[in-house]
């Protein structure tokens, strides 16, 4: 009888066992498929912003920030307040994440203005190619955090920063294997280190995904990118009264940051001045559908998104899943711009898909050990 009741019970703890394991597989499974939607929503950015930038009158681009920001911070906070029912897997009793919202908020700021200030001077795809070193950078911070980082992802990261690479040289008549690769300029410094401001974002994320409420995080990081994207709008309109006060001086010697600082005040005080009404008397539609896509899909979704997935997939597999922004970006644009990808763009996106599959759909050893 006291062997019958010790099969029993080990019977019942290895189902346990099997169920929890089954559980975690299932979680992990759901928040892989969330985060492919990440790269998705985020390869609508460009599309909604050569519409926007196609106006009369153009949006300064400052002021887009500010209302994109804007609009996934409202959004994010009025989920946070919604009473908490039988179906939702977010706690929102858990205390509020000001630290981790104000840390990661300040990550993406920095890593968008960085990328702003880039783009004035790199062309798009080297500056695309450049952002995805965050498929280096990201297991290099991993293996310095004393991280083990397998040699299946390793290899990953390398397929894909080759297939972003192979893209990028897709259709470019200005870009050729015999480039001077290491001859950065400014700009080029810009892009990189927006890329590592991206890649702490994404290391970090994974400690306070795992002990906060998601859409609490998320609503933080977009109060947080709101409020800099506004104090920098202050900061260049104020850079740029004072520029105007001070006469006789040249502008030739100012620097890429000065420079853009003058530059966006400049447009900004113009924009207001001039259309001054605008807001009173009219609001172009393609404007505000423009800003409310961003607002709601490219920030405040994959905000929520990327808090909800990091929390069960580790940040060299989530960074991975990531790259496959580019292929999103030109699937997108062939679909509503009529662009087309050619030879090489379509091997890149190949290789990017290949270094994917190798980390989202590891082996089940490998699945166990990488997510505990």
């Amino acid at each position: 009888m006291a062997n019958v009741c010790k099969s029993q019970h080990s019977f019942s703890s290895l189902q346990s066992q099997f169920s929890a394991d089954q559980e975690k597989a299932n979680e992990r499974r759901n928040a892989v498929l969330v985060l492919f939607t990440v790269p998705v929503a985020w390869g609508s950015f460009e599309p909604a912003t050569r519409f926007l930038y196609a106006t009369d009158p153009e949006l300064p681009s400052l002021l887009f920030s500010v209302a994109y920001y804007f609009v996934a911070a409202v959004t994010l906070f009025s989920f946070t307040v919604l009473p908490q029912t039988s179906y939702d897997t977010d706690d929102k009793t858990m205390p509020w994440p000001v630290w981790g919202g104000l840390e990661l908020g300040l990550y993406l700021f920095i890593g968008n203005l960085l990328q702003v200030l880039g783009l004035r001077t790199v062309p798009s795809d080297r500056a695309a190619f450049l952002l995805q070193l965050t498929t280096v950078i990201v297991p290099l911070l991993e293996a310095f955090r004393s991280k083990q980082v397998s040699s299946r992802t390793w290899c990953a990261c390398l397929i894909a920063l080759l297939g972003v690479g192979v893209m990028g040289l897709d259709n470019n008549d200005s870009a050729s294997l015999a480039s001077p690769v290491l001859l950065l300029s400014n700009g080029d410094l810009m892009i990189g280190a927006a890329a590592v401001a991206y890649s702490f974002h994404c290391i970090r994320l994974e400690k306070y995904a795992q002990t906060t409420s998601a859409i609490q995080l998320a609503a933080s990081k977009a109060v947080t990118e709101t409020i800099c994207s506004i104090l920098a709008i202050l900061a260049v309109l104020w850079y740029a009264s004072s520029k105007s006060t001070s006469f006789g001086e040249s502008d030739a010697g100012l620097g890429l940051l000065s420079s853009f600082a003058l530059d966006s005040g400049n447009e900004i005080t113009n924009y207001l001045s001039s259309h001054s009404s605008m807001m009173t008397n009219h609001m172009d539609l393609g404007v505000i559908a423009a800003i409310c896509w961003t607002g709601w899909v490219t920030v405040a979704y994959t905000i929520y998104a990327q808090s909800y997935g990091q929390s069960r997939v580790q940040p060299t597999t989530a960074n991975l899943i990531y790259t496959i922004q580019p292929i999103c970006t030109a699937l997108i644009a062939w679909f509503l711009l009529g662009e087309s990808l050619g030879p090489l763009g379509w091997l890149g996106g190949s290789l990017i898909g290949l270094a994917v599959l190798l980390v989202a759909f590891p082996s089940d050893a490998a699945s166990t050990n990488a997510d505990k």
